[in-house]
């Protein structure tokens, strides 16, 4: 399984069936996913997780301890982490991190198929060749911004609306995209000497221009400054100065969701950070991040992470043995 999680500290979404999902960092030791994170400057504990791990700068820098060594990362930079293998985190200022949970023979099975000639790989990034310790890879800032979108749609596809065979199929589906965007820094350049072009070209139009882009980026500005307002589709557009279903093709093009699935994501990360990091009581973090009811904010914390925000507190990170 492949779990997807951003942080702003944290962020995730659990899958327990599927070879592929999106999630937020579990305090857990051997849940999988993905999980988005912003660092508020705290350094996790050493944590141990029975699942391979990708992590991926987004912006700022941090450093990873590991039992082979430290690594400092900057936006734009990736590592990967067998299973089993103990990593800490260590924020340098404010940092905003995917990080993927994946079934370690599930990865090295896909990455086999994508890799198909080890001779035209780097030395030791060929999966067969992979012996689980940390591996950097720097596949830049532009292009780890282009699969954000669809670390994000791997996020939300287990969230009950899908039957498990669709949402099993088009994670896979989106994982392929994923690899496909990073190809070129698994690569010998000296051993390709044909450029490598994707097999079909993104969309282009008025959708994909930079003033559009632009109402995105203005529009998720909002949401992250103001996110306790009982915002709408029509409150959003009309902030922005577009549409309501402009602004919902193209955060579905730009943001890989449309705008009230983004404000409920952002949310529970919020949430989330607030239930980790703080002791402000759970009714109190619900509001603060746009929920009048906690039942509602309770309800969506169990489903991505399986246990109640409260059981969350009680449950300590593990350390690494």
């Amino acid at each position: 399984v492949i779990v997807m999680m951003p942080f702003e500290w944290d962020v995730r979404v659990s899958s327990k069936d599927h070879a592929v999902t999106a999630l937020r960092r579990d305090r857990r030791a051997g849940h999988h996913g993905l999980h988005h994170f912003m660092g508020h400057y705290f350094a996790s504990s050493r944590a141990l997780f029975r699942h391979a791990q990708i992590m991926n700068v987004m912006e700022g820098s941090t450093r990873i301890e590991t039992a082979n060594g430290d690594y400092m990362l900057r936006a734009g930079m990736s590592i990967a982490l067998g299973a089993d293998r103990w990593c800490r985190i260590k924020p340098q200022g404010r940092v905003r991190i995917w990080s993927i949970y994946a079934d370690e023979q599930f990865l090295r099975m896909q990455m086999s198929w994508f890799l198909p000639h080890r001779e035209r790989v780097h030395s030791g990034l060929h999966p067969c060749e992979w012996d689980g310790t940390a591996i950097v890879l720097t596949p830049g800032t532009a292009a780890l911004r282009k699969v954000e979108p669809l670390w994000r749609q791997m996020s939300i596809l287990n969230d009950g609306t899908h039957a498990p065979e669709v949402a099993a199929i088009h994670t896979i589906e989106l994982f392929a995209r994923w690899v496909s965007g990073v190809l070129p820094v698994f690569l010998d350049a000296s051993m390709s000497p044909q450029p490598i072009r994707p097999l079909w070209r993104p969309i282009t139009g008025r959708l994909t221009r930079p003033p559009s882009a632009g109402h995105v980026t203005k529009a998720i500005d909002l949401l992250r400054a103001r996110l306790a307002e009982p915002w709408t589709v029509n409150s959003l557009a009309n902030e922005v100065a577009v549409s309501r279903t402009h602004l919902t093709r193209l955060f579905t093009a730009h943001a890989g969701a449309p705008p009230m699935r983004f404000l409920a994501e952002i949310r529970l990360t919020e949430f989330t950070r607030l239930i980790e990091e703080t002791d402000v009581p759970i009714s109190a973090a619900a509001r603060q991040v746009g929920w009048v009811d906690s039942r509602i904010a309770s309800a969506r914390f169990r489903r991505r992470f399986g246990v109640s925000p409260s059981e969350f507190r009680e449950t300590p990170h593990p350390a690494a043995t």
